[in-house]
């Protein structure tokens, strides 16, 4: 939250004390279903001749993520959610066989974890889409915006209690995703 400058005024004050008091109280909370998510889903893709990555560089984990599950060979094992704003690895044990090595150079499902978290993507820890992953710029159909995914630091992915995480299912009624991106026509 925004730090209340020192004043003299006494509304100033109890304004102070209410946001210090309040500290643990989370910040910029939207209402429900949205919470601390926010909906890119309608964003445009400022430069389409652009790739996911740079032809200088490997492919990173979010493009690596989009390839995979455009894949409906292996959609028994990991798949996107019917809303398409999330996805879930089904078979762990195959995933880190089968899949993970093709993709990542691994065959470690710790370490495919850790990467996802890395990047940012959020485990649902609770309701219908319990154990699956989302990142607000990783939604089906729209590839263009892994663009404007980074890697991030440990300071920089801030913790979410499980009542303010977003109904993905509520939110997608509002704002529907494609089936698949245009591309894959």
């Amino acid at each position: 939250c925004a730090e209340v400058s020192d004043a003299s005024d006494e509304e100033s004050v109890q304004t102070k004390r209410r946001k210090v008091s309040n500290k643990h109280e989370p910040c910029n909370l939207r209402p429900a279903p949205f919470f601390h998510y926010i909906d890119y889903s309608g964003e445009p893709d400022e430069d389409p001749l652009a790739p996911l990555t740079p032809p200088c560089c490997p492919a990173n984990f979010p493009a690596k993520m989009h390839a995979m599950l455009s894949r409906k060979d292996i959609s028994d094992i990991v798949a996107w959610l019917p809303h398409g704003r999330a996805w879930r690895v089904l078979k762990p044990k195959a995933f880190a066989s089968e899949v993970a090595p093709a993709y990542f150079g691994h065959s470690k499902y710790a370490s495919f974890v850790r990467q996802a978290n890395g990047w940012g993507f959020r485990r649902m820890t609770t309701g219908r889409d319990r154990g699956a992953y989302y990142h607000e710029r990783f939604l089906r159909g729209l590839p263009h915006l892994c663009k404007k995914m980074r890697r991030q630091g440990v300071a920089e992915k801030k913790s979410i209690k499980p009542e303010h995480e977003p109904d993905l299912h509520r939110i997608s009624e509002m704002h529907p995703l494609p089936e698949k991106a245009s591309a894959d026509d």
